[in-house]
């Protein structure tokens, strides 16, 4: 076992680093604590086995969100004393805290911010394709009722009976008629179709 104080540099505090190192040292079975210094970085007192120090340091060297851990330095290593029974935050003041928290949620809330305008930027992307889209269903919408138009003039009397069945079709399918009848009457009418051609 061995007690080692640590200094974590960077941007450290109003980043919810604390927060994060308590959890990895409560993870690891590493007792002490963390607290903020008045120069802007964080300092830890912390007992365990070297092996586990060692991991803790390595995970504690975090950048991730708005925590950017430029330098972790020991900066003493003696004998444990065995006074701590859990690891904890040391917090100061609580006009010092308040301002702590409440500049963490700035800075969260600013980065949420951006998501957002990023995000609508992309649903705005979205938006234009499906905006465009419908140009082409429309354009081909059209065509299709030209070939049929084509076919109506080309066959007469089949052009005809096609677009019977064409504004038929959606009433056929709401009185749910038997399949078969239509795909008889489909078949028919091809059979027409290549006569015709023939």
């Amino acid at each position: 076992m061995i007690r080692v104080r640590i200094v974590a540099e960077g941007d450290v505090q109003k980043a919810g680093y604390r927060d994060e190192v308590q959890k990895i040292a409560r993870e690891l079975g590493v007792k002490g604590f963390v607290e903020n210094l008045r120069d802007g970085n964080v300092g830890i007192v912390c007992e365990a086995e070297e092996e586990i120090i060692d991991k803790f340091v390595k995970k504690i060297k975090i950048k991730k969100d708005f925590i950017d851990v430029k330098d972790v330095n020991i900066s003493e290593k003696t004998k444990p004393t065995g006074e701590f029974e859990y690891f904890d935050i040391k917090y100061g003041k609580i006009e010092e805290e308040l301002g702590d928290r409440l500049g963490a949620v700035v800075k969260y809330a600013g980065g949420t911010w951006e998501e957002v305008k990023s995000s609508r930027e992309d649903i705005k992307g979205v938006r234009d394709e499906v905006r465009g889209s419908r140009e082409d269903v429309k354009e081909m919408h059209q065509d299709m009722n030209k070939r049929f138009d084509w076919v109506a003039e080309k066959y007469g009397d089949i052009g005809i009976g096609i677009n019977s069945i064409k504004d038929d079709l959606g009433e056929l399918k709401s009185m749910g008629n038997d399949v078969k009848e239509m795909k008889n009457l489909f078949a028919k009418l091809v059979n027409h179709i290549v006569k015709e051609e023939k």
